[in-house]
């Protein structure tokens, strides 16, 4: 078994619901045009390999960039709720879901964990390199960090988009951006208040490997469906870690014993 710790969705409801609010959200985020991300019955029937199961978190199309706080908090409730029904109705595809916050209500956001906490079908949320133009690391943001490390919630970090960056974000940009948001996140010492913390970083934990040597627990991750059509670039990280000049015993950490280690509650 191989589980995918990093892939994406767009569900149908939610989906709809922002487009009601923004029309044009489509034409913004051109990815939205990957089928297999918001069309359920593509995305299982080109499904890369029947020995993978897939941890599923929102697309980055936050609520809280479109509205206010109380409308992300119940647009963001609703979409969880979503996601844990399509993790629950599709056991054999889909390991687990990853919560979405609304970090322009940070006392909801909290309540969220709470219930995050409480569904079995969600294993912790997603948060942003930055939020409403401040770095996840600012002290607005830090009761947010400091509920998932209480509530022994891994977080889910992602980079955004910026369109000062001239790369699309993708070749560069996104990796320094999560390197930058790693460093602050250190730096806000939020590690001695929550020694327990946890969170896991998109890209393969971006620039700091090739800093400061590979990070422990690597987990293998493809961004589903992104990158390869219709289903993503499964087959081609799969083959990457296999052809590493490591034994089975690690794969095996990198392709599933990590994730589970990740979740260990204490």
């Amino acid at each position: 078994m191989k589980i995918d710790a990093f892939a994406h969705i767009l569900t149908p409801d939610f989906y709809q619901t922002m487009l009601k609010i923004d029309a044009t959200i489509p034409q913004k985020y051109p990815f939205i045009k990957i089928e297999t991300l918001v069309d359920l019955n593509q995305r299982i029937a080109n499904w890369p390999d029947k020995n993978t199961k897939q941890v599923i978190s929102f697309a980055n199309i936050n609520p809280e960039d479109f509205v206010d706080g109380e409308k992300a908090s119940q647009i963001g409730q609703e979409a969880n709720q979503e996601l844990s029904t399509i993790v629950a109705s599709y056991p054999d595809y889909f390991e687990a879901g990853v919560g979405m916050l609304a970090l322009n209500n940070v006392p909801a956001s909290l309540e969220i964990l709470e219930k995050i906490k409480a569904d079995k079908n969600l294993v912790g949320a997603q948060i942003f390199t930055r939020h409403l133009g401040k770095s996840i690391a600012d002290p607005e943001f830090e009761p947010i960090l400091l509920k998932a490390a209480e509530l022994h919630l891994p977080l889910w970090l992602h980079p955004v988009f910026d369109n000062r960056k001239p790369d699309n974000n993708l070749v560069f940009s996104w990796e320094y951006e999560l390197s930058q948001a790693m460093l602050q996140i250190v730096q806000s010492d939020i590690f001695k208040k929550a020694p327990n913390l946890k969170i896991l970083v998109h890209h393969a934990g971006a620039m700091v490997p090739f800093f400061s040597g590979r990070i422990n627990h690597v987990l293998f991750g493809t961004d589903a469906p992104f990158a390869v059509m219709p289903s993503g670039a499964e087959e081609i990280v799969s083959n990457a870690i296999e052809n590493l000049d490591i034994s089975d015993l690690y794969d095996k950490k990198i392709f599933e014993t990590n994730y589970y280690h990740m979740l260990e509650r204490q």
